[in-house]
């Protein structure tokens, strides 16, 4: 990639050892006496210039100390323009002699001759140009490099047809000598005449109208190489105070004399730019300076280098540089080498540039019908020509709505990786800066790019790859036909009309990156609609290319990294300065690719949705890495399936600091939300988002989304978003009253239900700047949600895990924290007992925080009937068919409690915003999301207004393999269990539940369900599943079925099985209500089960069972550690325990009570290493009674009993008739210390039974065998039954 070439220059670099110039010159003493602030202000260097200092410096090109070499103007043999031995031909094949005539007619060079061009020479004119020129094969024009005088050239183009361009060579940069080429679009135009664009049509169907056209020859070459700048731009090392507006006590002097980050060395009477240090960037509020040099010096203050250049004039306005903020870009406009439009370039319709907005939010946007007609000159590099251009200044060029006149294009170019484009300077361009166009392998760096039209760096098809665009700056970048304005994520759709050639023009950002198959490294930014732009192409946008089976959307990353945005994205609420959406496109069926479309915003359909993939078809995210913006509404959006933000520095944004949908890595994230420069910054207007930046009273620091989200939130670092910062009421006197939605985490409340979505670790806070710990303790401030609480499901079943409590301040408890609304009652309060759990009520949307433990949290969607919408059931439109799908989610359908509450059954329980106790409402969501383990203890109780579901599905199931989630439900009490019917299915394959005789046994199988005829529950399990072509049931494999679960940064969130991949149905033979037939006519009771609790233990937890005085923390100290009942097991579907009357428990026991348990071993030092507590062999017919096999599955746990995981087990089997069929079959325990094995599958008419035995059982390649200990059932010894005897399995009857 270039990168092992790449050197950066250190702090003490002189220009001396590359170019002419002074020294450094000692300057701290001046400085501090003179020019810093109060004499005590410190310039800034690069390594402090932002917190994470992630942008690069750029490298000084490898060839800069080479001497020149191989210089064109010094070749033997050239010949002069003037003279009078060539022959020289016309357009019409006359010929002539001598020097050619400025009078319009187009001249083809001589054949086989090299001829120079000298100052001096030419007699051209602005009224009089030159005609096109043409060089053919084996001929050369070549610009003179004496350094004396000025080569100015007026022609209407330059036509390389096989022979070559040169100013300079790769290897002979030119010296200061100055060359100027003026393109003209006709000859002596009409006196009436004020613009070219009269010749649109023309410049159209002729590539070579007003241009510099190297066609599509091997042999055509166009080589300028300018004088080097370095760097062509940098940063401001100390603020400027600003003349007119004076923001600091600074000295004045510093209006004039300019303090740099880098050593320059640029030309005296050279124009350079200070760019902007405000929020928005358009014509009418400008506030970029330009200034023309009065000297360049090298100065050294603290022993640190920094350029020090004197404009001529004082500089108006502040422009920011505030150490571990940002600071404004300076850039060198000027170059030597000028390629420019003529006198009748400029666009004609430049007035009035601004207009009403009908958009609320903003009082006033550009106009939409102005800037459309300059008719500037073009560059193009076609096919298999060569163009290396080097220290070029481009002025008045590009075509507006002219496609492919560009001011520097390369057009299906073969040799790309030949080029270069470096260096160069593009102003006041009409139609973008670089374009590259069915390129690859191209160099574009260290260009500067001011006053574009249109996107300014264009990859234009997205076919381009391989490409290198680094260190190039863009700014004051300007829409075509008015900024998209932006007030949601939605956008509608803009067609391509004359005077919008790319409806994406609308919305035109420094860097257009249609394909991310490329390096962009290094670069900046500053306006556009966005300062990079990662559109959605899902085909080529080349009709020509269009059905090459590129997906340009899907493309994976090569390398984008180091780069910066700033007062970008003003047009948009939701669209980033950092932009990854957008989408280009033809309709499918549009196949002659003649109305191209353009949405801004989030478009739903997958083939708008960009969906990385490598090139072998496996997933692939979008990676951006070590970004920084500042003055922006939102930092960065993206809509794409799959994305990786690592290393993200973002200060003063407006809204929101980033916004990233689906499944995302957020790591390393720097928000500053207020920087020194915040107070100087006016409002741009009286609309909501004219006075955000100071408003402070909507912003959201990080804003998650509703539903469908899988986030990873790592290494976060906060500073200055406290009340104080932001000027809000109480902390600032008089400042204005924060909005319900404001804060640094905003969880929508108004939208779809929540999955199990969010999770993050290492997060750090500068308390000094967010007023304290109060900050995340009880700061409104902290934890807000945004929307109407009208709303069931955000309210009540939002979450999140802090895994290592640091984003909640709870790291004292060793122990991830599970974040829930406080407004869902106690379906978020997991533990009971003391210290477990707190509500944070002082923040905007309370939540309560508790210890997770062995807990997972879980989602799934509920159905009532079969044909429901993919979020809400059918029954919801029958039973209230004046609402709207919208309004639905208001509207309660049932409620959800915890087994072991008393719960509340009542149809109105705890409506929004009426916040819930017992028993937690829902509305016609689908999703049920919240926390469990249900291995002994607990379950979900779900209730419906309506009744009882006859018909209910459950799908897209999210929870971790080998857990266990226990649901139930009241049925009428007319049913009975042979009115049941449960069944899995997955891709209409179908497998039967069992009825058993216990709950205990759901808890245990995969496959069972139990109704309890005394109180009319029934229970079942959810896992996810998958029913396989022989219609068995298992756990899902996620990578076979392509759900794999999202891990970064150690945290994980698992994925959620597909629609069709797995269901689970209950049908109920009962009488249906008339309304919807979805419901049993008989309502049921509400009656929550029970804990099943053992003898004189009380529910402490949704899960456990413990003493009662564990609830005020009042129990002995000699109480014993909780122990589980022993089990003992044959060849039976049912677990076997010693204590049939209880349930085994995970409740901690005690000696000292009387009528306490103990009949069960309790753990000691001397117990050996790993137990099996729980013990299942099911035995199952197959394949309508062809085949049978034996499913085991057991519980393990170590002397403290807990439950282990990452635990191997082998279990060998024996045919009982055949000892030369035998086997081993291995698994490892994924979760929960449980462990699953399915023994092969065996012929009935040829196995009658197998004896099994277990071999080993091993944790972290430590194997524990018969002599250590490994127990079971009270008998140390690695066997199925008392005795340690193995255990007979005869095949199961029908």
């Amino acid at each position: 990639l270039l990168l092992g070439t790449i050197t950066f220059l250190p702090e003490s670099f002189s220009l001396a050892t590359w170019d002419i110039g002074d020294e450094a010159i000692e300057f701290t003493s001046e400085w501090y006496t003179s020019h810093s602030l109060e004499g005590a202000e410190s310039p800034i260097y690069r390594s402090i210039a932002s917190i994470m200092n992630y942008q690069p410096s750029m490298p000084l090109p490898p060839d800069a100390m080479d001497p020149p070499t191989n210089c064109p103007h010094l070749a033997s043999g050239l010949k002069e323009w003037d003279d009078s031995t060539l022959v020289w031909t016309r357009s019409d094949g006359t010929t002539f002699t001598g020097s050619p005539i400025p009078d319009g007619n187009d001249i083809i060079l001589p054949p086989d001759t090299s001829i120079i061009l000298r100052p001096g020479i030419l007699s051209g004119t602005h009224d009089s140009p030159y005609g096109k020129i043409t060089i053919p094969v084996g001929s050369k024009l070549i610009f003179d490099d004496d350094g004396l005088g000025i080569t100015t050239l007026h022609t209407l183009a330059i036509v390389l047809d096989g022979g070559e361009l040169l100013a300079g060579s790769p290897t002979c940069r030119r010296s200061h000598a100055l060359l100027d080429i003026i393109l003209h679009g006709e000859y002596n135009a009409n006196s009436s005449e004020t613009s070219d664009r009269h010749l649109k049509e023309v410049a159209g169907a002729d590539f070579e109208v007003k241009g510099i056209v190297v066609k599509d020859s091997p042999t055509s070459l166009w080589d300028f190489h300018g004088p080097l700048y370095h760097p062509t731009w940098t940063r401001l090392a100390a603020h400027i105070p600003g003349s007119v507006q004076q923001e600091t006590s600074a000295p004045s002097t510093r209006n004039r004399v300019l303090y740099l980050q880098d050593c320059v060395n640029w030309p005296l009477d050279g124009e350079i730019l200070v760019t902007t240090s405000r929020v928005k960037d358009t014509r009418d509020y400008d506030y970029n300076e330009r200034g023309m040099i009065d000297s360049v010096r090298c100065v050294t203050i603290d022993s640190r280098n920094y350029g020090e250049v004197t404009v001529k004039e004082p500089l108006m306005y502040y422009h920011h540089a505030g150490a571990h903020e940002y600071q404004s870009e300076v850039a060198l406009l000027t170059r030597s080498i000028v390629i420019r439009g003529n006198d009748k370039s400029d666009p004609t319709d430049i007035t009035p540039l601004t207009c009403t907005s009908s958009i609320s939010g903003w009082t006033t946007v550009p106009c939409s019908d102005i800037y459309t007609t300059g008719l500037g000159g073009h560059t193009v590099v076609l096919g298999e020509g060569v163009g290396r251009i080097r220290g070029i200044e481009f002025r008045k060029m590009g075509m507006t709505n002219v496609l492919g006149r560009y001011p520097i294009h390369y057009h299906h170019c073969v040799t790309g990786e030949e080029g270069i484009v470096s260096d160069n300077s593009i102003r006041d361009s009409y139609w973008r800066a670089v374009t590259a166009h069915d390129v690859f392998k191209l160099l574009i760096e260290r260009n500067v790019a001011f006053d574009i039209i249109g996107h300014a760096y264009y990859l234009e098809s997205g076919v381009e790859e391989e490409n290198f665009l680094m260190y190039n700056f863009a700014s004051f970048v300007h829409a075509i036909g008015g900024p998209a304005v932006m007030q949601n994520q939605f956008a509608q759709a803009w067609e391509a009309y004359e005077d919008l050639k790319v409806p994406a023009d609308r919305t035109a950002s420094g860097f257009y990156i249609s394909n991310v198959y490329n390096t962009v490294i290094g670069n900046a930014a500053s306006g556009g609609w966005a300062g990079m732009q990662l559109p959605v192409f899902p085909q080529p946008i080349d009709p020509t290319l269009r059905f090459n089976g590129v997906v340009p959307k899907d493309r994976p990353t090569l390398l984008i990294s180091g780069n910066s945005v700033h007062s970008s994205g003003f047009f948009s609420q939701n669209s980033g300065a950092v932009y990854a959406g957008g989408s280009l496109y033809w309709e499918e069926n549009d196949e002659a690719s003649t109305t191209l479309k353009y949405n801004a915003g989030r478009v739903g359909s997958i083939r708008l949705t960009r969906s990385s993939k490598n090139d072998d078809g496996s997933d692939a995210w979008l990676q951006i890495t070590n970004t920084t913006v500042w003055l922006c509404n939102v930092g960065s959006t993206g809509w794409g399936r799959r994305s990786e933000i690592s290393g993200f520095e973002v200060h003063d944004f407006q809204r929101r600091s980033i916004f990233v949908l689906f499944t995302v890595w957020l790591n390393e994230i720097v928000m500053n939300c207020r920087t020194s420069n915040a107070p100087r910054v006016p409002d741009v207007g009286t609309g909501s988002v004219e006075k955000a930046l100071n408003a402070g009273t909507k912003w959201s620091g990080f804003f998650t989304y509703d539903h469908l989200m899988k986030h990873i939130l790592t290494n976060w670092k906060i500073s200055n978003c406290g009340g104080e910062a932001r000027g809000l009421y109480p902390w600032a006197e008089n400042g204005d009253d924060i909005e319900d939605s404001t804060g640094l985490i905003t969880v929508p409340v108004n939208g779809f239900a929540p999955e199990v979505q969010l999770i993050s670790s290492g997060w750090e806070y500068d308390w000094d700047t967010l007023g304290g710990t109060n900050f995340v303790y009880n700061s409104s401030l902290f934890f807000s949600g945004s929307g109407s609480d009208e709303f069931h499901s955000m309210q009540h079943m939002s979450n999140w895990v802090d895994a290592d409590g640091s984003l909640t301040g709870r790291t004292d408890t060793g122990d991830n924290i599970v974040l829930g609304p406080a407004a869902g009652g106690e379906w978020w309060h997991l533990d009971s007992r003391p210290n477990m759990c707190e509500t944070r009520s002082d923040w905007k949307f309370p939540q309560i925080l508790c210890n997770r433990g062995n807990r997972q949290l879980a989602s799934y969607m509920t159905f009532v009937d079969n044909a429901g919408s993919s979020s809400m059931s059918g029954a919801a439109q029958l039973l209230h068919p004046n609402e709207s799908s919208n309004n639905l989610r208001k509207v309660r359908q049932g409620s959800m409690t915890h087994f072991g509450l008393e719960g509340d059954g009542s149809i109105d329980a705890c409506e929004p915003p009426t916040p819930c106790q017992e028993t937690t409402s829902r509305s016609w969501d689908a999703d049920i999301t919240g926390p469990y383990d249900h291995s002994f203890h607990g379950g979900w109780y779900l209730q419906w207004d309506a009744g009882t579901p006859a018909h209910m599905r459950i799908e897209r199931i999210q929870m971790i393999e080998g857990t266990t989630l226990i649901n139930a439900m009241s049925l009428p009490p007319s049913l009975t269990a042979a009115d049941v019917s449960v069944w899995a299915e997955s891709y209409t394959r179908r497998h039967g539940f069992l009825l058993v005789e216990n709950l205990w046994e759901v808890r245990n199988t995969i496959d069972t369900y139990y109704f309890d005829d005394t109180t009319s529950t029934l229970y079942w399990s959810i896992i996810t599943g998958y029913v396989d072509t022989d219609s068995t049931l298992s756990w899902i494999d996620r990578e076979v079925n392509g759900i794999q679960t999202f891990s970064r940064g150690g945290l994980s969130v698992v994925d959620t099985t597909g629609q069709s991949q797995y269901r689970l149905h209950i049908d109920l033979d009962c009488e249906t209500d008339a309304v919807t037939g979805a419901f049993c006519e008989e309502k049921p009771s509400f009656n929550v089960p029970g804990m099943d609790c053992p003898q004189d233990m009380v529910r402490v937890a949704i899960d456990l069972c413990g003493l009662e005085c564990e609830l005020d923390d009042s129990c002995q100290e000699n109480t014993s550690h909780p122990t589980e009942t022993p089990l003992t097991a044959g060849p039976t579907d049912s677990p076997i325990t010693n204590t049939p009357t209880e349930a085994p428990t995970d409740a901690p026991q005690t000696n000292a009570p009387s009528d306490a348990q103990t009949d069960q071993p309790s753990p000691t030092s001397n117990d050996p290493d790993v137990r099996i507590s729980l013990l299942k062999i099911s035995n199952r017919l197959l394949n309508g009674g062809q085949k049978w096999r034996t499913a085991i599955s057991m519980t393990l746990r170590d002397t403290l009993w807990n439950k282990i995981s990452g635990v191997s087990v082998s279990v060998s089997w024996m045919d009982i008739n055949d000892s030369s069929n035998n086997g081993v079959v291995t698994k490892t325990t994924r979760a929960n210390g449980k462990v699953g094995l399915n023994l092969p599958k065996f012929n009935t008419n040829e196995v009658d039974g197998v004896v099994v035995s277990i071999d080993s059982i091993s944790v972290d390649g430590y194997v524990y065998n018969e002599e250590l200990n490994i127990e079971y059932g009270g008998v140390e010894c690695p066997i199925f039954s008392n005795g340690c005897q193995s255990v007979i399995i005869n095949k199961p009857e029908a």
